[in-house]
């Protein structure tokens, strides 16, 4: 059961959906990596807007100051706790905003949302060779082999696209911790079943989709996931955004991923961040992946009339 719960925090993050090459040859076979597109890999990192920086200091027209951090929903032990700009700058702030405040109510909607209550069956929508594999790869993550054909699409494939879990606090469930113990007003921008909503509304077909490449590609992703946590502490929110622009199996599905879960979702935090902005002294985490280019969040903040600049 602790498994299943921490894997909460490694939801509200943008998949590593799989690029890698095949394990064998069955269905797998269709899930390799797609040859580059012409003129992709030309675009340089000048290309995607706010592209360095995990710390912004945002200021609102009256002069209020805010900040607003990229987070890595990771347990890994090199970037789960808050480096010393990070700490400061939620020191000096009033409030605390998530995406989601990690508590038991938000893991209890998690879990009561992650098993088919229907008579659906995981089994009868899987290719029995990758049901098989789903077998054998979630039991690291909390999920018996019985309990298997009851799990949702999204869920298998959030569980099994992160590294297996450790009882290790998330960086943020250090953020929120480092606030109750500096007396900080905690809120969130969404609540989990927002996000549960969110994945449940895409597409069965396209859920199976994402399922099947990363069942078939999991040792791969899992690899990908280091890349990141050096991307991470790189400070290099553009090489981020350039690993997720990689192509993929079916681009028009991960596309179509990546307006729900990203995109639509960046609007949605722009209009619900305002109130805590106007009023100052807000620090405001989410997952980097959700700051950098011209659709993600310091580019909206700018045209709505904020100040922006990077503190670390």
């Amino acid at each position: 059961m602790y498994k299943i719960a921490n894997c909460l925090f490694y939801l509200i993050i943008t998949p590593v959906l799989a690029f890698g090459s095949a394990e064998s040859a069955d269905i797998c076979d269709r899930y390799t990596r797609n040859d580059i597109e012409p003129g992709r890999e030309e675009r340089t990192f000048a290309d995607i807007p706010n592209g360095t920086g995990l710390l912004w200091k945002i200021e609102n027209k009256s002069g209020g100051i805010n900040y607003l951090f990229g987070t890595m929903h990771s347990q890994d032990r090199l970037i789960n706790r808050p480096p010393p700009p990070v700490r400061l700058a939620l020191a000096q702030s009033q409030v605390l905003v998530m995406e989601v405040i990690p508590d038991q109510e938000a893991n209890q909607v998690f879990l009561d949302s992650i098993f088919f209550r229907e008579q659906n069956r995981l089994r009868d929508l899987l290719d029995p060779s990758v049901y098989s594999r789903l077998q054998n790869q979630i039991i690291d993550y909390g999920i018996s082999r019985d309990e298997v054909s009851r799990i949702k699409p999204w869920a298998a494939f959030t569980l099994i696209g992160r590294p297996r879990p450790v009882r290790t606090p998330t960086l943020d469930a250090e953020l929120m911790q480092t606030a109750v113990a500096l007396n900080k007003a905690i809120y969130g921008l969404e609540t989990m079943q927002e996000m549960v909503d969110t994945l449940e509304n895409i597409s069965m077909q396209d859920q199976i989709e994402i399922l099947n490449d990363t069942v078939c590609n999991q040792a791969q992703i899992i690899r990908d996931t280091w890349l990141l946590v050096q991307l991470y502490m790189a400070r290099d929110l553009a090489g981020i955004a350039r690993f997720n622009e990689q192509p993929h199996q079916d681009d028009a599905v991960f596309n179509r991923f990546m307006q729900r879960i990203l995109y639509d979702r960046n609007a949605l935090m722009l209009d619900r961040m305002d109130v805590y902005l106007s009023r100052g002294k807000a620090f405001i985490a989410v997952g980097a992946a959700h700051l950098p280019g011209k659709d993600g969040l310091l580019s909206g903040l700018a045209r709505k009339g904020y100040k922006i600049a990077v503190v670390f």
